[in-house]
């Protein structure tokens, strides 16, 4: 990261989403008995807080109960906080702390690991993306 010509696709100010099961959440094993059970990816859990740091606001978009997030997050000891959005904020702006909520907010990008990326297919191309 020494390299002073590196420049950002990602704009400060706009939030990036990220999903929790599969991307920051491990889940090995699916989704068995709805608990938290598996390790976090730190890699991803690194990757939020760089984002953070260059003021880019980081949240988690989960169909989950954001309080059962909010307090496996806080036992892992991260060097980033997190804490449960209100349900009535729209945008997430905030750099010091890690959102989450199961409200599909505005970003600029949203990392998931289920996502089919669309970018103006037609149907049939759609169609192909989905056969073998």
């Amino acid at each position: 990261m020494g390299n002073s010509n590196i420049s950002m696709i990602l704009k400060r100010g706009l939030a990036v989403a990220f999903d929790f099961d599969g991307v920051i959440h491990k889940y090995s094993e699916g989704w068995k008995d709805g608990s938290i059970y598996d390790e976090p990816n730190m890699n991803v859990v690194d990757f939020m807080a760089i984002l953070m740091k260059m003021g880019i606001p980081v949240f988690i978009l989960s169909t989950r109960d954001p309080n059962q997030i909010n307090m496996w997050w806080g036992k892992q000891h991260f060097p980033i906080s997190s804490i449960v959005m209100d349900d009535k904020t729209t945008f997430w702006k905030r750099t010091d702390i890690v959102g989450i909520t199961k409200t599909k907010l505005p970003a600029q990008l949203y990392i998931d690991d289920r996502a089919y990326n669309y970018h103006g297919q037609t149907v049939d191309e759609m169609l192909f993306d989905f056969v073998e």
